[in-house]
């Protein structure tokens, strides 16, 4: 990602909100209230009101980061605090995560449509065409992917819209006494649901192409938590007043089920538009991943240019996501290496980096007044 910036490579700090905010919304948005059930029982939405707040901290630490590097990604900054050959090895671990990342939600995606619309569909049918839009788009420049971004994220308006109508048959009853679940629990789901949030470390890479001041960075970063937090705290606190404690533990896409119960006059099945939608967000997802791993491989080989790495990317995702789409143990044990990684990648070692800086900060500060 080097250390200069074209202009043709820049976004405004506006349009990183929309980059960070399609990158957080993605799979989560299904199945998180089941998940945080399990957990935190009818305090679930505490749970992932938590998870934000931790999330937005989280930030903060990346932002005084990448402040501190103002004209280097993630993975430059690596080479610069660890040195060239440990620094280089950390980027080929940060590529290999954002495959197996990209795979995870490209099975997951797949999952989910077999399992409400395409029942007879090869697995393998839809991966490809799940590889061939991001073959299409991630070979793009930022700029261009934040335009797209912009564009498809007034549709998630919509996804808040369809559910709206559920507050006709809610009981409110259901989520009463609030903190029965107990704090432990409750910090349990926070655990698990921060995992839905992830998306918001994007700045650790695309924060060099950010016009603007630092300020507006960490704003609009701060601003897409934000309405992801609420987002889906308000999924979830809606499928916990629609289902019972009863229903709750046998409805693994709360979501899904709670619109397949709606109707409207002009559209009868409800879940489906909201699929169509939410496919959408699965893709930006794992778009992004796809296109910082070729950005990691274009880091590490000294490249100009990340677009002959795309392929090598997407061939690579479309690989690993083959098998454990066959297979819910599979799937399972992806999901599971996916989510040991993530403390690791995401929020370990950008962390351990931070408290380096100072270590380093000489260093950091010749480079802020070079900047």
């Amino acid at each position: 990602m080097g250390g200069t910036k074209e202009m043709k490579h820049t976004i405004t700090h506006k349009q990183l909100l929309f980059l960070v905010l399609q990158t957080q919304i993605g799979i989560g948005v299904l199945s998180l209230p089941y998940n945080l059930y399990k957990t935190a029982g009818k305090d679930g939405w505490i749970s992932a009101l938590i998870a934000g707040a931790a999330a937005q901290i989280v930030i903060l630490f990346f932002w005084l980061l990448v402040k501190k590097f103002p004209s280097h990604s993630l993975f430059d900054i690596n080479k610069r605090l660890l040195g060239k050959h440990l620094g280089t090895f950390l980027n080929y671990g940060y590529i290999i995560f954002y495959i197996f990342l990209s795979s995870l939600i490209a099975v997951l995606y797949v999952n989910v449509l077999k399992r409400w619309i395409y029942h007879f569909t090869p697995a393998w049918v839809l991966i490809l065409l799940l590889s061939a839009v991001a073959l299409y788009f991630a070979k793009e420049n930022i700029r261009k992917l934040a335009r797209f971004y912009v564009l498809v994220s007034t549709l998630l308006i919509f996804l808040f819209l369809l559910t709206l109508n559920a507050y006709k048959t809610v009981d409110i009853r259901y989520v009463f006494p609030v903190g029965e679940s107990g704090i432990v629990n409750i910090l349990l789901g926070s655990k698990e649901a921060i995992m839905s949030y992830m998306g918001f470390e994007i700045l650790l890479f695309l924060y060099p192409y950010v016009e603007g001041k630092p300020a507006q960075s960490l704003k609009m970063v701060s601003l897409s938590n934000l309405i992801v937090t609420l987002f889906y705290s308000y999924i979830t606190f809606t499928s916990l007043i629609f289902f019972s404690p009863k229903e709750m533990p046998i409805v693994p896409e709360p979501t899904l089920y709670l619109l397949k119960a709606i109707t409207y006059s002009v559209i009868e099945r409800v879940d489906l538009v909201f699929l169509a939608i939410w496919v959408v967000s699965v893709i930006t997802s794992g778009l992004m991943y796809i296109y910082i791993a070729s950005k990691g491989m274009q880091n590490v080989s000294g490249k100009k240019n990340h677009r002959p790495f795309v392929p090598v990317v997407v061939i690579a995702v479309t690989l690993l996501a083959l098998t454990p789409a066959k297979s819910d143990q599979l799937t399972e044990k992806l999901a599971d290496i996916v989510n040991m990684s993530s403390l690791v990648f995401v929020f370990t070692i950008p962390l351990i980096l931070f408290l380096l800086s100072f270590v380093r900060k000489g260093k950091a500060k010749n480079e802020n007044e070079q900047a």
